[in-house]
């Protein structure tokens, strides 16, 4: 979905390397979020291993995935962890839409399996965990995006998370322009309309985690693409990034400024890595388009963290 399947591959850290990072971030930064992302992070096996570990050492850890591989017992495993939040993708009521989407039959039916399985495990067994189901906005799914917040509703999930469509990773500037899931022009109105009931809905109180700010900023967005957050960019400022080979980044757009054998402190506060956050303030890359026109900005960062303590 995300196209970093086509990235180089690379040598990962191992599960104790991961544990180490845990445990630096930890001395550094107290209690934190970190959020376990790939790709599909369930590719790897031991990753029930490393959010346990975090659990255990009162590090709230989050996960988004599509849901193809925690059939069986897995879904159970994940449960026992510890997890403090779990988003499953879901592009569509409709089977053949959510397939259409993500490029692969039957991926909807192990979605939905795995989201009603960890639904009813963590009901039964009196867990703290947080269900999401995050969903891709674009001309191919919008007649269903209402339906989609009232399954949400029905099966008793936390939330749905509306994210307008944006570019892979190795997506060109005018990508919009060749995807077949972008809205017509003359789709847009009933777009608008759709919208704007979402809107109706959060402000009768649907769950849609999305602000109305944001569902606002996505009617323009779709008109023009190429829409730019009045806010500065604050990656660098509220996030530390660590790719799968260790390496940190303030932004994977730009150079890494160390690796995870590194006092992170010290990396945080090295001249370098002032450099890169005095180009990402005047960063003018469209990296993510259908994000920008809602960046949140610290004081939200904030306020969504402690949301989860």
């Amino acid at each position: 979905m995300c196209g970093i399947w086509k990235s180089p591959k690379t040598t990962e850290l191992s599960l104790e390397e991961w544990k180490s990072v845990i445990i630096k971030l930890k001395e550094w930064l107290g209690p934190f979020r970190v959020q376990l992302a790939g790709g599909e992070i369930f590719i790897r096996d031991d990753i029930f291993d490393l959010i346990t570990f975090a659990a255990e050492n009162n590090v709230l850890a989050g996960v988004v995935s599509n849901g193809t591989m925690l059939e069986g017992e897995k879904a159970e495993r994940l449960i026992d962890t510890g997890l403090g939040y779990f988003d499953v993708s879901l592009d569509g009521i409709n089977p053949e839409t959510h397939d259409y989407i993500r490029g692969t039959k039957g991926v909807h039916e192990k979605a939905l399996s795995v989201i009603r399985r960890v639904n009813e495990l963590r009901k039964r067994k009196g867990s703290n965990l947080v269900m999401y189901a995050p969903v891709i906005v674009c001309g191919y799914n919008m007649n269903e995006l209402i339906a989609l917040v009232h399954f949400v509703e029905n099966e008793g999930l936390d939330a749905v998370m509306f994210n307008p469509l944006g570019p892979a990773c190795d997506a060109d500037t005018r990508w919009w322009e060749k995807s077949d899931l972008w809205p017509k022009k003359a789709d847009l109105d009933k777009l608008n309309r759709i919208i704007d009931r979402l809107i109706s809905m959060k402000m009768e109180g649907a769950r849609i985690i999305n602000s109305v700010d944001q569902l606002h900023a996505m009617k323009a967005y779709f008109v023009d693409p190429s829409l730019r957050s009045a806010d500065n960019c604050m990656v660098g400022m509220t996030n530390f990034l660590l790719s799968a080979d260790g390496n940190i980044h303030l932004c994977f757009k730009m150079p890494p400024i160390g690796n995870h054998a590194d006092t992170f402190a010290e990396v945080w506060a090295l001249k370098r890595a002032q450099e890169v956050r005095m180009r990402i303030k005047g960063c003018t890359y469209e990296c993510s388009p259908g994000n920008l026109p809602y960046r949140r900005n610290l004081a939200q960062e904030i306020r969504r963290y402690l949301s989860f303590k």
